[in-house]
């Protein structure tokens, strides 16, 4: 099932290879009414990441196999704006320190205050819903009018995908409309969905206008673009969820999508409906080597890799928004 419920708490992934100190830290938060989820080694909490949702890691960095800061490596490039506190000993802070120049957000030195801990936490995740109010402030008018510029100078540069921007943005909302997703997060997929193509800028025009199949090697240059897009976007602070959903729309929820692999509620939910609105409206467009679906047709073909490309539960109220719209 998809995360369609509103009012959800905080997941947090826990990570220490030491027992005790593990079932302490959670036990803290889960007190301080945060989800928590525990891993006892830097391997099973990447798979775990790759698998389910998480706001915010808190993981020791002294491990054996994949230390702390190796994962944090990881996740900095799985989840670029997912906040990281490392744990670490009192011989271990300028390690620390550095680790902030690799993707860590914060770090908190042992023995550990159990006290302070949901306040260290809670700072991190702070940042995060100050994103979405940033972005909403007066300023934010002159960004969205940037952002639709640079999604429309991508368009041009394929004739046959000039409104590919509006119509998928369009659908997206339609189906956050119909799964009463927040305002906020609405505003997010709202941004995210105009801007999920802007990596193709760097894409040569030879691939992106090339009729007919891609080259295993002109493939590979456009498997770039969500990465791509993600860095261009993600160089504006306010917009870190705008970019953790651009580099992930292509992602499929049997996990073999890219560019990270992530399966099910691990991909974010703005990524996975930009997913299905965007194959919508590439199967139902005419391009100049080939007529477009109609409607029902592409439909189907919605439905029949629901499970396995796509979230079924969205692909589900997708359907039901659409199928009797004839002005789609």
């Amino acid at each position: 099932m998809t995360e369609l419920a509103k009012g959800q708490p905080f997941r947090l992934l826990v990570v220490d290879d030491m027992e005790a100190m593990r079932m302490a830290l959670v036990q803290c938060l889960h007190l301080s009414g945060y989800e928590v989820v525990s891993a006892a080694s830097g391997g099973e909490a990447l798979e775990l990441l790759r698998t389910q949702r998480f706001d915010l890691l808190l993981t020791d960095q002294a491990m054996p196999g994949l230390s702390g800061l190796e994962l944090t490596d990881a996740v900095s490039r799985m989840h670029p704006h997912m906040p990281v506190v490392l744990l670490t000993g009192h011989t271990d802070v300028e390690l620390a320190r550095d680790s902030l120049q690799r993707g860590a957000a914060d770090f908190v030195t042992k023995p550990v205050n159990i006290r302070e801990l949901p306040i260290l936490v809670e700072r991190n995740l702070t940042r995060r819903r100050l994103e979405v109010a940033r972005l909403q402030e007066r300023e934010a008018q002159v960004l969205f009018a940037a952002i639709k510029a640079l999604a429309s100078a991508v368009d041009a540069k394929d004739p046959y995908t000039a409104r590919r921007s509006r119509v998928v943005t369009r659908l997206a909302l339609l189906l956050a409309d119909a799964i009463q997703l927040s305002s906020e997060e609405r505003y997010v997929l709202e941004l995210s969905a105009w801007m999920h193509d802007v990596g193709k800028i760097g894409v040569p025009d030879s691939i992106l206008t090339k009729p007919g199949s891609l080259t295993k090697e002109e493939f590979g240059v456009m498997m770039a673009h969500p990465v791509k897009g993600g860095e261009i976007v993600g160089e504006i602070e306010e917009l870190g969820r705008v970019a953790d959903a651009i580099r992930h729309h292509h992602e499929r929820v049997d996990g073999n999508g890219y560019p990270d692999g992530l399966r099910g509620e691990a991909i974010p939910l703005a990524s996975r409906i930009i997913l299905i609105a965007d194959a919508f409206e590439a199967m139902t467009a005419d391009r100049s080597y080939r007529r477009g679906l109609d409607r029902k047709a592409a439909l189907r073909e919605l439905q029949e890799h629901a499970g396995a490309q796509f979230d079924a539960d969205l692909v589900d109220v997708f359907v039901g928004v659409v199928q009797d719209r004839s002005e789609l």
